[in-house]
């Protein structure tokens, strides 16, 4: 039988060869030089092989995959089990459409190294970032650098360029650019929240007005977070110091952290109403308890005897309607989910 189908190798029938393939694909048993040969066929002859078959080696698939078209490299993509090292090769020199095979692929085993070089070569591929980002393994940092690759994207994108005013369009992508932040940190654990604040403080991205945000958004932890590296502060004495010390020491950490000073009003505000709400800076708001907090700030902000800025006062009042329209967003989301699930 080895002998026939050695002989089966030479015939000219591109769909005899493809047949032995097919057959020959899942078997453990299959003489391992027909299944080497019939993998290194034509693509459509190979597939079924390259997708399956037991015999080929790990050496031999990567061998395979840096000298086969994109139809190989796809089908050793989709292979169940794929190990760890394959799927580096994949992510190493394979085509988008093959590493997009893999991202699919729940059962291979990919490391974050591997991920990582599929993020440096591909961040401005939409298509396999959005896979990337649905990967739970990709670091903060990385999905942060990939949403800010798709952000940049917007400023010459036709829904942008016909809703948005000119005025306001610098305006509209930094919003885009702390919302985005703002969400990965609703997302990141106790362990990753400190290396993302201080990836972004690197790339200087710390701002006032996104520390702003982030407190009035109900990001407690990230507010603190950030506080914490740039006042060169361990975050849980950072976190004990501002639900227990007076003013002039949270102004004092205010300083140090090297926000402005017509900044530290509105921070030392907030910082009193979320004292109020019983909040530890160790847990995040919800959008309700935001929205509260935002508006009593604003009410507060615009005392004049508070010697309030008016920068902050008109951020405040647009992160206020914000907020605001947020909420009636998620409350008629909900409300239609209610009413979809009771018929």
């Amino acid at each position: 039988m080895a002998t026939a189908l050695t002989v089966l190798l030479d015939d000219p029938s591109r769909a005899i060869r493809k047949a032995i393939s097919k057959t020959l694909a899942s078997s453990a048993y299959a003489p391992a030089h027909v299944v080497r040969s019939l993998a290194s066929d034509v693509d459509d002859v190979a597939v079924p092989v390259l997708k399956e078959s037991p015999i080929l080696t790990d050496a031999e698939l990567v061998d395979l995959l840096a000298q086969g078209s994109e139809t190989v490299q796809c089908a050793i993509a989709g292979r169940a089990g794929l190990p760890a090292s394959i799927s580096a090769a994949i992510c190493e020199v394979a085509s988008e459409r093959a590493c997009q095979v893999l991202l699919d692929n729940g059962s291979a085993e990919v490391l974050q190294s591997s991920l990582l070089r599929l993020a440096q070569r591909f961040e401005n591929r939409p298509d396999i970032c959005d896979q990337l980002l649905r990967t739970r393994d990709l670091p903060l940092a990385n999905r942060y650098e990939l949403l800010m690759r798709l952000a940049e994207s917007l400023d010459d994108h036709p829904i942008v360029l016909e809703r948005v005013p000119e005025n306001q369009r610098h305006t509209f992508l930094s919003d885009a650019e702390d919302k985005v932040v703002l969400r990965l940190a609703l997302e990141a654990s106790v362990e990753e929240l400190p290396d993302f604040v201080e990836h972004l403080r690197s790339r200087g991205k710390l701002n006032t007005r996104l520390l702003l945000r982030s407190v009035c958004c109900g990001r407690l932890r990230f507010f603190a977070a950030a506080l914490a590296n740039l006042g060169q502060v361990p975050l849980p004495r950072l976190c004990k110091l501002l639900v227990t010390v007076r003013r002039s020491a949270l102004q004092a950490i205010l300083r140090k952290a090297g926000l402005p000073i017509r900044s530290h009003q509105a921070f030392l505000l907030a910082i009193d109403i979320a004292r109020q709400a019983e909040a530890d800076f160790t847990y995040d708001l919800a959008l309700d308890e935001a929205r509260m907090l935002t508006e009593t700030l604003l009410e507060e902000m615009q005392d004049g005897a508070l010697g309030a800025d008016e920068d902050v006062a008109a951020f405040l009042r647009r992160f206020a309607i914000e907020v605001a329209r947020l909420e009636a967003r998620l409350l008629v989301k909900n409300g239609s989910l209610q009413i979809t699930a009771a018929a």
